[in-house]
């Protein structure tokens, strides 16, 4: 059966030191079965009394907003696999890469940490990937499923818009808190969704 693997970001890919450049860059991919609104956001937007279409992003809910949503998410079956890489240690790891391509890197060496049992010609969807994009990707894909003699992990690879993708808008979401615990900031929303980590990568 196909699965969905919903994919978002939290921080920038500038590398540390550069101005404005934050510690870590973090990476979420989560798996849910079908390509649907979740009913557990629906039902957190009318409680909230936000609009029907309202976009939850980790950087732009208040706290209170993010403590309910963060006890909704138990209620979503989903897995997630998750790359941080810390800035502060990184070295000369991406110096050669733009930010396409360092991004590109991680998701596929993060989809390729997974078996070809968890991850095999399923549909990948990415906030925002631009038609460049996903043709890089495909290929880097391809390249890495060649020499691994491995199958291709998604049959398909589409951009899309978190403000129409529930499943986009979850994985920012815990991008988000992903990123603030590995900061050091908070951990709170990090231990509830920590059950569904099926994957926690760090680099370097």
């Amino acid at each position: 059966m196909t699965q969905y693997f919903f994919t978002d970001e939290s921080g920038d890919t500038g590398l540390d030191g550069q101005a404005s450049s934050s510690s870590h860059f973090v990476i979420a991919m989560l798996q849910l079965a079908e390509r649907t609104p979740l009913s557990p956001l629906a039902d957190l937007r009318k409680q909230l009394s936000l609009s029907l279409n309202f976009e939850f992003k980790y950087h732009k809910t208040t706290n209170i907003q993010k403590d309910l949503f963060f006890n909704e998410v138990t209620e979503i079956p989903f897995r997630a696999r998750i790359a941080v890489l810390n800035k502060t240690r990184a070295g000369r790891l991406f110096d050669t890469h733009s930010s396409h391509d360092m991004i590109i890197e991680i998701l596929v060496g993060l989809t390729l940490r997974a078996s070809e049992l968890d991850i095999s010609n399923d549909i990948l969807i990415v906030d925002g990937a631009t038609p460049a994009f996903r043709k890089n990707l495909r290929v880097k894909f391809s390249e890495r499923c060649k020499l691994e003699s491995r199958i291709r992990p998604f049959k398909n690879i589409i951009g899309a818009d978190s403000k129409n993708e529930d499943g986009l808008q979850l994985a920012d979401m815990i991008a988000g808190a992903v990123r603030v615990h590995a900061m050091g900031t908070s951990s709170r929303h990090f231990r509830a969704l920590s059950q569904n980590i099926v994957d926690l990568w760090n680099l370097p």
